[in-house]
């Protein structure tokens, strides 16, 4: 059978010092005071014994003491349990030094000495105390802030990231509609593509980061149904950077930018209409562009999707920037442009 002791790390400072502390004053009764080794040890011992149990005692008072005049309150009590101390040291010494008259004048000529140690020691482990205690409920505090901030910034994003174009879900249930009884071979193939779509919807909102390259196969499945709708007047282009098809962005970021794009650029218009998207590594940032051609006099009223202003914020409660979105118009076009920082697995 075997016994294993198992000190904390953290604790070892301290037992070092008490250890220190009662080899100086067995070192200093045996050579300043001329007594035995013996009566040094057990002067040592017990003394020392009373104050460290006396110390961890006032430790426990504090914690429920009142807040208000605390200080003085642990003062008080310090002076009381140092009394109580040196009180039990010498009703404990007194007999273990029975014949040696000179270690109890010895012991009597001390006390005063004694209990102002036992004070400092015991005071000073309350100080000790509170201030552990008050960086222990600060602690405790930021933990139950940032826990409560992390789940806020959680239940926005999840909020943010379901937050797409409701229009487009509505749109594509009339197209189908209307596609029933002119083209139903083509309805139910939409019918298919949407499913597919909602259901990557659905998988998407439980993930936080994901590969450009799956983004774009999802990006896909949303144009399949756009292109059912719009026929030959959408021709979105896409201009990838193959070597950066691993980078982590958030999932569901282009499908709204997307289809901002489409109901800005093919509003009014009976023509084809060319949305560029490209992306491309510049530095340590991916730089996503998304164009469509852009006439302010035959633009719609502002919807209330999910928009660019959703998407800047759920950028900030990612990333913590603000600078991650731009906008520009340039020969004609809007131009939607995203610079996101790497993101490591």
């Amino acid at each position: 059978m075997s016994i294993k002791i198992s000190i904390d790390s953290t604790r070892l400072p301290i037992l070092g010092f008490i250890l220190l502390w009662m080899g100086i004053h067995v070192w200093g009764l045996h050579n300043y005071g001329g007594f035995a080794w013996e009566i040094s040890a057990w002067d040592s011992s017990i003394s020392n014994l009373a104050i460290a149990s006396f110390c961890i005692l006032n430790g426990y008072l504090i914690r429920y003491l009142p807040t208000h005049g605390i200080f003085n309150i642990t003062a008080v009590v310090s002076i009381i349990l140092s009394y109580i101390a040196e009180w039990i040291s010498r009703y404990v010494l007194v007999p273990i030094a029975q014949g040696d008259d000179d270690y109890v004048n010895f012991l009597n000529q001390s006390e005063p000495v004694r209990w102002g140690i036992a004070f400092l020691f015991i005071f000073s482990a309350g100080i000790i105390y509170i201030f552990y205690n008050r960086w222990k409920e600060l602690q405790d505090s930021y933990e139950r802030e940032t826990s409560t901030h992390v789940m806020v910034k959680e239940a926005e994003l999840q909020k943010l990231q379901l937050q797409l174009q409701p229009h487009f879900l509505f749109n594509s249930l009339n197209s189908i509609n209307a596609l029933i009884i002119t083209q139903p071979d083509k309805a139910g193939n939409m019918v298919q593509q949407l499913s597919d779509f909602l259901r990557a919807t659905l998988k998407r909102a439980d993930e936080k980061w994901i590969t450009l390259s799956k983004e774009i196969e999802y990006l896909q499945l949303y144009l399949s149904i756009e292109k059912v709708r719009f026929g030959h007047r959408l021709d979105v282009q896409l201009h990838l950077d193959d070597q950066i098809q691993l980078w982590l962005i958030p999932p569901l970021l282009l499908q709204p930018l997307v289809e901002n794009a489409i109901k800005f650029g093919l509003y009014g218009t009976t023509g084809r209409v060319v949305i560029n998207l490209t992306t491309q590594r510049i530095g340590d940032a991916l730089l996503i562009e998304i164009s469509n051609p852009f006439d302010q006099d035959m633009q719609p009223a502002e919807g209330s999707g999910f928009g660019l202003n959703g998407l800047r914020r759920r950028l900030y409660l990612l990333y913590a920037r603000n600078d991650l979105i731009a906008t520009r118009t340039e020969n004609g076009n809007f131009i939607v442009r995203l610079s996101l920082p790497e993101k490591y697995d």
